[in-house]
């Protein structure tokens, strides 16, 4: 029993170690596409256009230069990506309704009523992966 115990123990400190902290703000690559999800997939009235251009103002200084400088590129592809499941993409951004009012939010974007903005951190943001059913050309 006791040694069922420890390796309990030890397992649980393991997992612990392998998942990101709580507050650890998302990869940036993954926060830039977020955020030109979230205008793309209109879960605010933020433009395409405006998310690539306007982006830093939803970062909150939680980012390095070289990470903001590197998130553009991501923002812009997730802005402009068309993938065959995009639907279920938008649905799972939108769905994030405390993470899309923080980035609508400083942009001065519309806000989903009712919902305060919470931070948007790697282990709690989901990203849906694009895929494409058929053959496609470039």
């Amino acid at each position: 029993m006791r040694n069922a115990l420890i390796s309990l123990a030890l397992l649980l400190i393991l997992a612990g170690c392998a998942l990101p902290a709580p507050d650890q703000p998302a990869w940036h690559g993954r926060m830039g596409r977020f955020i030109g999800l979230v205008a793309q997939c209109n879960c605010s009235d933020i433009t395409p256009d405006r998310a690539v251009a306007d982006y830093v103002q939803a970062l909150g200084g939680r980012y390095s230069a070289a990470e903001v400088a590197a998130m553009k590129g991501y923002v812009a592809d997730g802005a402009f990506e068309r993938y065959d499941n995009q639907i279920e993409i938008c649905k799972e951004v939108c769905g994030q309704a405390c993470m899309v009012n923080s980035v609508a939010q400083p942009m001065g974007g519309r806000t989903i009523p009712g919902v305060a903005a919470c931070p948007v951190t790697e282990r709690d943001l989901h990203l849906t992966p694009g895929r494409f059913e058929g053959a496609h050309r470039l």
